[in-house]
């Protein structure tokens, strides 16, 4: 019997994102209800230094391990990760009322009952970090354009991480020479499992189908590794949910997500 056999889509997904996080920290400190990860080389990259909460616990309990753990470590940010919803939802107002930005992510799996995609209509392969840099730094820099060079180099950077954690694809559709869409391909073969993740589309390229010509690709090549279970991670209150549906992906769970910016 295969090691993933008897356990739910969301127990797979759960224990994979958990591994991949792992994998990638500096730092992992087991706490009670969940551990925390530290990550020295990309201190800006909030998703490689937070907070999981696996299980039930006081929100006063989660500040004061964000403020020894990530405070302790230099940095000025909060971010916490909720897996369980019903738990999420306990503390949510609390970290609202501290001023923390609260945001609700949808689980999403390939459902499996769409078509096999046509080739896409742009040219789309696969990159490597050094390839894919300019890009990442380019769409930061819109996103994000009061950031220092050094917290935008590290958002770009970090992609090297990813390897750590599971067989990293990274997929870019081209206009010409330009990367005008990307996204990420996270296989772990072993499990059967995938991530597709950070889809992204520059501003210039929007409404144009790069996005669906790189969706294609990265669905194709999951097809490829075999995988029995692929999953994407979308957020609630945002526009892509129902373009996901669209191509085949249905809604699992919730998890919750509070972030804190720099103190």
């Amino acid at each position: 019997m295969a090691p993933s056999a008897m356990r739910s889509d969301n127990e797979r997904i759960d224990a994979f994102a958990d591994r991949f996080a792992k994998a990638q920290a500096t730092s992992v400190i087991d706490l009670p209800w969940g551990y925390a990860l530290l990550q020295t080389d990309f201190p800006n990259s909030y998703d490689h230094n937070r907070i999981v909460v696996k299980s039930a616990v006081s929100a006063d309990a989660i500040f004061d391990a964000g403020d020894e753990i990530l405070g302790g470590a230099g940095l000025t940010h909060r971010h916490v990760s909720v897996d369980d919803d019903e738990v999420g939802l306990a503390v949510a107002t609390e970290f609202v009322a501290a001023g923390y930005k609260h945001t609700t992510l949808v689980t999403m799996i390939d459902a499996g009952d769409h078509p096999i995609a046509e080739p896409p209509a742009h040219e789309v392969r696969a990159v490597s970090v050094e390839d894919l840099r300019r890009a990442v730094t380019r769409d930061w820099r819109t996103d994000l354009p009061t950031a220092s060079d050094d917290e935008i180099a590290q958002l770009a950077g970090r992609a090297r991480l990813y390897s750590q954690g599971a067989d990293t694809t990274l997929l870019a559709a081209f206009d010409g020479d330009t990367i005008a869409a990307r996204v990420n391909v996270f296989v772990d073969s072993a499990e059967r499992i995938a991530q597709i993740e950070s889809l992204y589309t520059h501003q210039d390229f929007r409404g144009r189908g790069f996005a669906d010509a790189v969706m294609a690709e990265a669905q194709r090549r999951v097809q490829q590794a075999n995988c029995s279970l692929s999953f994407l991670v979308a957020n609630h209150d945002d526009w892509p949910l129902r373009w996901y549906q669209k191509l085949g992906y249905t809604s699992i769970g919730h998890t919750r997500d509070f972030v804190l910016t720099a103190q």
